[in-house]
């Protein structure tokens, strides 16, 4: 038979067995770890230094989500901009400059194919190095770094022409340049410029400072390179030597900017500004009269006095 002593000692180790049971699930339970607990690591531990990883982030080894490309050429729809010759508001982009090289054919430097001729795709004009760039008409500014060539209508991804001088290790080899679209069809192109004065959002208005001239990229001194571009117009062949080189093979309509710019106005190249004013013409030096004949001197001192006649005999 069982004491009551025994009873109670049996009844007493459940209790205290009970209360370490509680204890242990109050101090160690969930969410109550000891301060001094390693945490576990997170699976992006391994992340790239500097670089935090927010919720959701993926492991180093996961691979990437392909994004869309977006597209690098405007959609325009039907044409809608007006023929070079009919675009009104343009200035010069220099003052009084230099043509050093025309739109039109040249033994080097070619850059699209017009009629199936190589083609200079605009108009150069030169200063001095560090003079000012003007916008030639109002507009919105799109780019004024080496990453143009995205916002001048080329059928493709130019910014491959860009990403492959990174990673050649030399992304200063494309120039600076400066675009701006005026709103109605048209983009200017300014190339090869020193410094841009102006930043990608920013309206401007005719002959307002956009750049100093320069000589970046590959150019033969310093000068403005600028195109005009036709954002609507037909499809031009890029030179398909260039393709290697990340350029693609179709770019919008680049027109003669000498049927736009005027050739009367003050900032014109003075070769051109002459043809609409000529200057006077030079007068011509006449001929010197004849000499006119010298009477000869009078004789010096008084007139000699006559003798007096003889008086006739008688």
């Amino acid at each position: 038979m069982t004491t009551r002593p025994s009873i109670w000692g049996a009844s007493l180790g459940f209790a205290l067995a009970l209360l370490v049971v509680a204890l242990a699930l109050v101090l160690f339970g969930p969410g109550n770890a000891p301060a001094n607990a390693t945490p576990t690591p997170p699976t992006v531990a391994n992340a790239t230094p500097g670089v935090s990883a927010g919720p959701g982030t993926p492991g180093p080894d996961a691979t990437p989500t392909a994004e869309p490309t977006v597209p690098s050429t405007d959609r325009v729809e039907a044409r809608r901009s007006v023929a070079p010759k009919q675009l009104t508001g343009y200035g010069w982009p220099l003052k009084r400059a230099w043509i050093t090289s025309r739109f039109a054919h040249r033994d080097f430097g070619n850059f699209i194919i017009v009629d199936g001729i190589e083609y200079h795709d605009g108009l150069d004009l030169a200063t001095h190095c560090g003079d000012t760039v003007y916008a030639t008409h109002d507009g919105t500014v799109l780019a004024n770094d080496r990453t143009f060539d995205r916002y001048i209508g080329y059928k493709g991804h130019p910014e491959d022409i860009y990403n492959r001088t990174v990673r050649n290790g030399n992304p200063k080899a494309l120039a600076i340049a400066v675009v701006i679209d005026d709103g109605n069809g048209y983009r200017s192109l300014y190339m090869h410029l020193k410094e841009a004065l102006v930043v990608p959002g920013q309206v401007v208005r005719q002959g307002d400072p956009i750049g100093k001239e320069g000589e970046t990229g590959a150019a033969r001194g310093c000068h403005v390179h600028y195109s005009l571009i036709r954002m609507d117009g037909v499809w031009q062949q890029v030179l398909p030597r260039l393709n290697k080189y990340g350029y693609p093979l179709l770019i919008r309509e680049h027109v003669d900017p000498l049927d736009v710019l005027p050739w009367d106005d003050e900032w014109a190249p003075l070769r051109l500004y002459n043809q609409v004013h000529p200057p006077p013409p030079t007068p011509t030096p006449t001929s010197p009269p004849p000499p006119t004949a010298t009477p000869s001197p009078a004789p010096s001192g008084s007139p000699p006095t006559p003798s007096p006649s003889a008086s006739p005999r008688p």
